[in-house]
């Protein structure tokens, strides 16, 4: 069998992996909870022996981590403290836990516990691509937050669209303290609704719409009938041009406008059905003069930026410019920590990608509104184009909408919706989104965990040729990023990056495997947490560089990145010099000791 072994007493563990070698097993060990939890979320064991006693995180902590992403995988626990009854009681309580033996331990027993099980090994959830997750009623609790992050959570995503800033307060807090907890940076990314534009009140519970018949959009506000309703935002009237589609309730019916006016719209009904109050209207062919910042978003965005969240959202983006503004609003707040994602939904920003993603720090491929307003057909092929693109522009970009959907109400997944999430991953998206899954679904961390399975079972077979993502765009990175990624036997790179300007090009073109960004800054650390390959390091102690190295280097080895013998690349960001020009910093490969 297969065995993990967590025990700090070097005398313990030696003697432990002696007499299970001895007796048939193949094994691994590791000195502390958070050593252990990575190796057995990146490898496969068939068991866990664990002391309780360790530094950093304590057996009891790894054994709650476990359970959240390896609920199944048999632990055996050794301690000093077996005879304590609250001590016995609690471990047994895990359903994990098959035995609890004091020290001096009886090898014995041991192996005939072993021997016992079947041998059914834990399936891997180490990944590199990343996880934005949308917080809700259903997992705004810092127990059900900290779950979430054990099982690969990495954005936590506040939807404006819903709830009051006080409710999102008390979420961001609670987000805070999970993220303490577990010591693992997370990014909040703050998503402005934009201008959704929606039907008024209709009467009872829907009118019906008969194909064929007309019916009239006003300005002003009325109970909404079979013959007229209005909308919410009735400045879309004078927009609209006779033959232009209006789609209903996410596309399920459609009109056709006959006759224009400022105040009220004639449509023909094409497409019939029952039409229900507050349902989204969509102008796929409308020249819109609405703006892509409302009042709501404006006042939305100053709670944001109150609270230092580290990315906004800017939903319906139909330009580059509509980027450049919401930028200027947050320059002239101060706050220039705040990075901007653009939701790509509306048939102008597919129009206009290249000049958006230049101008954004990140970009979201909104395929809810997109498969409206768009043929769907056309989602896969612009979602990969999408892809390819920011990957060339060193962007960012998240894939979202209905990737694990049916996971609202069931334990598994579809098939379907497996693959969705697989390709998008083998595409080369450097994030996968949950929405009502996670904010509103039975089981969030079900959904989170299945999510990162997906994940690291599709990047077991991506990059196979360590250099292929470099070879055709090394002009445009940083030499020694290149020259980490080039060299056979390293097996990762450590990048000091005080200033946060080179994480995005070792991301991009390192191998596909977890690089260390050492750095000063939280709010870095945080922005690294939506690019893929990174695991940050905060070092805020002012020591000369090599002791900087030697401290990362230590904690990468306590994590279980690094080990004995092991090779990697140290590349020193841009740092200024006394008469403030940017200068390339050093190169150089350590053997750990």
């Amino acid at each position: 069998m297969r065995i993990l072994i967590l025990e700090d007493s070097k005398a313990s563990r030696v003697l432990l992996e002696a007499r299970l070698n001895k007796a048939g097993h193949t094994t691994q060990s590791a000195v502390n909870g958070r050593q252990g939890f990575f190796l057995a979320t990146s490898r496969q064991y068939d068991a866990i022996i664990s002391d309780l006693n360790m530094p950093g995180w304590d057996g009891f902590k790894f054994i709650e981590a476990m359970k959240v992403v390896c609920p199944r995988i048999p632990i055996i626990v050794i301690t000093g403290s077996a005879n304590e009854p609250d001590t016995k009681e609690r471990l047994l309580s895990f359903e994990m836990v098959i035995g609890v033996f004091g020290k001096p331990f009886d090898f014995d027993k041991i192996n005939v516990l072993l021997s016992q099980l079947k041998g059914q090994s834990n399936s891997s959830v180490s990944k590199m691509a990343r996880i934005v997750a949308t917080i809700g009623p259903a997992s705004n609790s810092k127990e059900i937050l900290g779950k979430m992050i054990v099982a690969g959570m990495d954005v936590a995503r506040l939807n404006f669209s819903h709830g009051t800033h006080e409710e999102h307060g008390q979420t961001l807090a609670n987000i805070r303290a999970a993220e303490t907890e577990w010591g693992k940076p997370i990014a909040v990314l703050q998503d402005l609704c934009g201008p959704k534009i929606r039907t008024g009140q209709m009467e009872k519970n829907g009118v019906q719409l008969t194909v064929g018949k007309t019916v009239i959009i006003q300005a002003d506000e009325t109970v909404g009938t079979a013959s007229r309703f209005s909308t919410i935002a009735p400045e879309i009237l004078i927009d609209l041009r006779e033959g232009d589609p209006i789609l209903l309730d996410d596309g399920l019916l459609e009109l056709k406008v006959t006759k224009e006016g400022a105040r009220e719209v004639l449509c023909k009904i094409i497409v019939g059905g029952i039409l229900k109050s507050s349902k989204g209207i969509n102008l796929p062919m409308t020249q819109l003069s609405l703006p892509s910042v409302t009042e709501k978003d404006k006042r939305d965005l100053a709670w944001g930026l109150d609270h230092s969240i580290d990315y906004v959202a800017l939903s319906f983006v139909r330009s580059a410019a509509e980027i450049r503004d919401i930028k200027k609003i947050i320059a002239a707040s101060g706050k220039r920590d705040i990075r901007v994602i653009a939701k790509i939904e509306k048939p102008e920003a597919v129009e206009h990608i290249t000049d958006i993603i230049e101008a954004a720090d990140a970009i979201m491929i909104a395929r809810g509104d997109m498969g409206i307003e768009l043929p769907a057909a056309r989602v896969p092929r612009i979602q990969q184009e999408i892809i390819n693109l920011c990957w060339q522009q060193n962007t960012p970009v998240i894939t979202a909408t209905q990737m694990l959907d049916s996971m609202t109400a069931n334990t598994i997944p579809t098939r379907a919706e497996v693959t969705d999430v697989s390709v998008a991953i083998k595409e080369g998206t450097d994030a996968v989104m949950l929405s009502g899954e996670t904010a509103a679904g039975k089981d969030p961390v079900n959904v989170v965990r299945t999510m990162a399975s997906i994940i690291t079972e599709e990047e077991q077979y991506q990059f196979k040729d360590p250099f292929e993502n470099i070879k055709d765009d090394t002009t445009r990175a940083n030499p020694a990023i290149t020259a980490a990624a080039n060299l056979p036997g390293v097996v990762l790179t450590m990048l000091l990056d005080a200033r946060g300007v080179l994480y995005q090009q070792l991301s991009k073109y390192s191998r596909n495997e977890p690089n260390i960004l050492v750095t000063r800054s939280l709010h870095v650390a945080r922005h690294s947490s939506l690019y893929k390959n990174l695991v940050p390091i905060i070092i805020r102690d002012d020591i000369p560089r090599d002791e900087v190295v030697f401290k990362a280097m230590g904690i990468a080895k306590e994590w279980g990145y690094l080990k004995t013998g092991d090779i990697f690349a140290v590349v020193e960001g841009e740092r200024l010099t006394q008469g403030g020009i940017p200068q390339t910093g050093a190169f150089q490969l350590i053997t750990v000791s």
